[in-house]
């Protein structure tokens, strides 16, 4: 029986950013591609409750891909233990809010009401490899309410999954850009100093690694499912 792959997304809360992933992982393993609601505000814990919904019934066992925002999620659900789960990917991700508290208070509604002509406007001054991928983000973004997208930004100033990390039983592994700005490299570095034995990868990318990069992200989950499946 195939390992299933639980995707669950960034910042947006939809699966569709994971479309360049799937290019690579939906003949090796099943794939389970989460989405949060569009337009209505969920707390962490809400999240962890929907997501444990919705594995309960994965049949076989299980990874856990927790990409940015949704770090936190996998890993309190992992602190559950629930049958099936045999890993956990943080990809560019965080157990504390990643950048600086000042942000917490700078009115995020606002401007996510603005993504689309600001994510045009970086379409159109990157440089063309990039484009699609910004136009992509966009599209996302805008399928989802400023008032959500604001009510989650709160909700990574507040969250707090050191324990959870502490108390997750099941192997993990980083995959962390070196170019990323947006979860700086000190947010990998007090997850090792909670968990050291917790697995690196490194990609020549920026935040949005998965996106980038799908072929080798590919590539290192099923190395990953190789060693939590032994």
């Amino acid at each position: 029986m195939k390992i299933t792959i639980v995707l669950l997304p960034g910042l947006n809360g939809t699966s569709g950013l994971f479309n360049p992933l799937l290019k690579y992982t939906q003949d090796e393993f099943n794939v389970l591609a989460i989405s949060y609601p569009c337009e209505i505000s969920k707390s962490y814990n809400e999240l962890t409750s929907q997501v444990l919904n919705e594995v309960k019934n994965i049949k076989g066992q299980y990874i856990l891909l927790g990409e940015s925002f949704s770090g936190p999620v996998a890993l309190f659900i992992s602190e559950k233990r629930p049958a099936g789960l045999i890993g956990v990917i943080l990809v560019a991700s965080f157990v504390s809010a990643p950048n600086y508290k000042v942000g917490k208070y700078l009115p995020w509604s606002i401007g996510f009401s603005f993504a689309k002509p600001i994510y045009s406007i970086r379409s159109a001054l990157s440089k063309k490899e990039n484009q699609s991928l910004i136009s992509a983000i966009s599209v996302e973004l805008q399928r989802v309410s400023p008032t959500v997208l604001a009510a989650r930004i709160s909700e990574i100033f507040n969250v707090d999954a050191t324990q959870a990390l502490r108390e997750c039983n099941v192997p993990i592994v980083y995959f962390r850009g070196v170019k990323d700005f947006v979860v700086p490299k000190k947010n990998l570095k007090k997850i090792l100093a909670l968990k050291s034995d917790v697995k690196v990868v490194e990609f020549n990318a920026q935040h949005f690694l998965l996106q980038s990069e799908p072929k080798q992200a590919a590539i290192e989950i099923q190395k990953f499912a190789s060693e939590c499946a032994e």
